[in-house]
């Protein structure tokens, strides 16, 4: 599985180092400066973990930590600071903080901690019974995502089955259980090709 790593701060500096960091290591970086991006991430699973800025202006890294720890209990949670401070840690802890990195971030200190909490996510995924029984590829789950986001207009499975490299039973599956997480909407159309009254799935992002 390819892992897909959040981070939040204010400082765009910080965020293009990152960047470069976790892409070289071959994960899949988001980066935002603002908490409401950052929290849709966590809302439509994109991410697997979080690393979260302590000192921000519009909301800090606590209040951000304990919303997105009320969203999501699997995501891993590691939060930037500067400070070396007992009291800080038992804070962010309480708060749903998994880990600390302190800044400045290092290349081989950011990529052990990150290599240890994948191995961490991975015995958490192995207690996700849902999507275990449904046979969810979180990798393929994305990639539909990322397909009816972008796309100018409404999708049918063809669709997408097409623009991801699926078959058409595997894209149906994945796009329902989209629609029942309300990630997706499904809008049945009657469509006039010659057959009276036939409709047709439309899929579409929610907003």
């Amino acid at each position: 599985m390819t892992l897909h790593i959040g981070v939040i701060d204010d400082d765009r500096g910080i965020l293009y180092t990152l960047e470069a960091m976790g892409t070289t290591a071959g994960w899949r970086m988001h980066s935002t400066t603002e908490p409401e991006e950052c929290l849709s991430w966590v809302r439509h699973d994109e991410i697997d973990m979080l690393l979260v800025d302590y000192h921000m202006p519009v909301m800090n890294g606590r209040q951000i930590i304990k919303r997105v720890r009320a969203l999501n209990t699997r995501v891993i949670l590691i939060a930037l600071t500067v400070e070396d401070d007992p009291s800080l840690a038992s804070e962010l802890i309480l708060a749903g903080a998994d880990d600390f990195i302190t800044k400045p971030v290092r290349l081989a200190d950011f990529a052990a901690r990150i290599r240890l909490h994948e191995r961490i996510l991975g015995h958490r995924d192995q207690l996700n019974w849902e999507e275990r029984k449904k046979g969810v590829s979180r990798d393929t789950m994305r990639a539909v995502m990322e397909f009816v986001r972008t796309a100018p207009e409404p999708v049918v499975c063809d669709d997408a089955a097409a623009g991801c490299g699926l078959a058409y039973v595997t894209a149906h599956r994945y796009l329902e259980h989209l629609v029942e997480r309300g990630i997706v909407i499904r809008r049945d159309v009657v469509v006039q090709d010659g057959r009276p009254g036939r409709p047709k799935a439309f899929y579409e992002w929610r907003p």
